[in-house]
């Protein structure tokens, strides 16, 4: 692979494994279960437990949790952790965040991790997340600036009590006790769902809906993942009520002649159009739907290519779009053994449902805010279609890559974008994920990062998109950590647009 000189802590190599992750302390605890001799199912989970301390406004055992993974043996494994809506009643429509709460997908995909596929004990995975808790941990620019977009409401001040008081500033150091026993307790427990239950009371006492039945009854196994081929490569992703299926089926509607095309406006005027068309399929995915059929037309080669063949030189109109801005955190982790997984997880919203239970530390999730309408609407003990996407590809020459992005709407544009880089280029996974984006935001707009080529922003406007320029290094077009594998080499790239690292050993 090429390694193009970057900021410390972008790209890594090494022979036993390697990690990337949304925060520099989830990527540390990954690495330290590397080299334990954990796997990378083990590496990415480790990460997920530490960012529930130090990410709390993304992520935690109240929110979601996926995992798509590829063992040393092939085998490809989707785990599916996202719950649905309380079964015995759910509002039609609301703005209560605390009755947005679905059933906590995460400790359920945790409960299957734990006896499918991690191989180090739980203590073990949790230590470092425990120990960031008890010893405490630095407060992050972003951090900061979330805990000040908070109003001055129960939630805000049942967190800073929680953290014994501490200075809700960049910079200050925060010890979190009751979440600390909460992980302890988790380290013990039989089921993860133990410890929600916990939390449950707290929950209902501030209007959530969630009832213990709901919970009890929510458990994961796990699946085959998507699957599509395109030019030699195979690619997999996070099946529904992901939308990963559209980044699949966008990349089938642009074809690989355009993805790897030198022409960099006409390979980017394919995969804009090609998403529009992928996208504008997913009208009937939903509970209510067909979503096997949708699955299938997206995934269908001979539907692909009729749309292909319909894509014109200059931009379509194409779906409204709305724009959410959901925040989501991703890992991604390989081991000596070619192992290799994608981890996303999140609480939707900043801070989820802004539902805390104090005497856990546990907060919960809003998912239900991806409800819409339609095949999509709210009911009761449905599931919401989602933007948490993770993809793995395996090249021809049998290299395999992991990825995944928080973003909101723009995940399964980011990861069509890396994922085509790849393919045209598989030796340059930095510039993969390092290269500025682009993302579809309705009609004809597409919003570009402004250090886009000038050249190739003046071809595209010629091809009838409409620009909307958006600073270079946009935190809203994500930040991918991916993971490869490749001639007995560990890899991991950690984007630059928001405080991921990737280490290796």
């Amino acid at each position: 692979m090429s390694q193009p000189r970057l900021p410390s802590g972008r790209l890594a190599s090494g022979p036993k494994g390697a990690v990337a992750a949304g925060h520099p302390l989830a990527a540390t605890a990954g690495l330290r279960m590397l080299e334990a001799g954990g796997t990378a199912v083990d590496a990415c989970l480790a990460a997920a437990f530490a960012a529930w301390v130090v990410m709390p406004d993304m992520c935690g055992l109240g929110g979601d949790l996926f995992l798509l993974s590829r063992a040393a043996d092939g085998t490809m494994t989707a785990i599916t952790g996202g719950g649905p809506a309380p079964a015995a009643g759910y509002p039609p429509r609301t703005e209560a965040r605390a009755t947005l709460a679905l059933v906590p997908g995460a400790a359920a995909a945790l409960d299957c991790l734990r006896e499918t596929q991690a191989t180090l004990p739980l203590d073990m995975l949790l230590a470092p997340a425990i120990r960031l808790a008890q010893d405490g941990f630095v407060i992050s620019a972003m951090l900061a600036r979330k805990i000040e977009g908070l109003p001055p409401d129960r939630f805000r001040d049942e967190l800073l009590v929680g953290w014994e008081g501490a200075a809700p500033r960049a910079g200050a150091v925060v010890r979190w006790p009751v979440l600390a026993q909460s992980l302890r307790r988790l380290a013990t427990a039989k089921s993860a769902r133990e410890i929600l239950l916990d939390a449950l009371p707290e929950w209902q006492a501030r209007g959530a809906l969630l009832q213990p039945e709901d919970i009890a009854g929510y458990t994961v196994a796990g699946e085959a993942p998507l699957r599509m081929s395109i030019g030699g490569w195979t690619v997999f992703g996070q099946p529904p009520m992901s939308q990963a299926v559209a980044t699949l089926g966008a990349l089938g509607r642009a074809g690989i002649d355009a993805v790897i095309d030198s022409d960099d406006a006409f390979r980017t005027h394919m995969l804009v159009e090609g998403y529009k068309r992928a996208f504008a399929n997913l009208e009937g995915f939903g509970h209510a739907g067909d979503i096997a059929a949708v699955c299938r037309r997206l995934l269908d080669p001979a539907a692909a290519r009729a749309e292909r063949e319909a894509i014109g030189p200059q931009a379509s109109e194409g779906p409204p779009l709305q724009r959410n801005y959901g925040e989501t955190t991703q890992c991604a982790a390989v081991d000596r053994s070619g192992a290799t997984v994608s981890l996303i997880h999140s609480l939707y919203r900043p801070f989820g449902a802004r539902v805390l239970s104090p005497r856990t530390g546990l907060i919960a999730n809003d998912r239900g805010a991806s409800f819409t309408a339609g095949a999509n609407a709210p009911a009761a003990g449905q599931r919401p279609r989602h933007t948490l996407v993770n993809l793995l590809a395996l090249a021809p020459d049998g290299a395999i890559f992991a990825l995944g992005t928080p973003g909101a709407q723009a995940q399964t544009q980011t990861t069509l974008q890396v994922l085509a880089s790849l393919i045209a280029r598989p030796d340059a996974l930095v510039e993969a994920v390092r290269s500025p984006r682009w993302s579809f935001i309705g009609g004809k707009r597409v919003a570009c990062e402004a250090d886009l080529d000038e050249a190739m922003l003046q071809a595209l406007a010629r091809h009838g998109h409409e620009i909307a320029l958006r600073p270079p290094r946009d935190w809203l077009m994500g930040s991918v950590s991916l993971a490869a594998y490749r001639d007995g080499l560990c890899y991991a790239v950690a984007d630059d647009r928001r405080d991921a690292l990737a280490l290796a050993t």
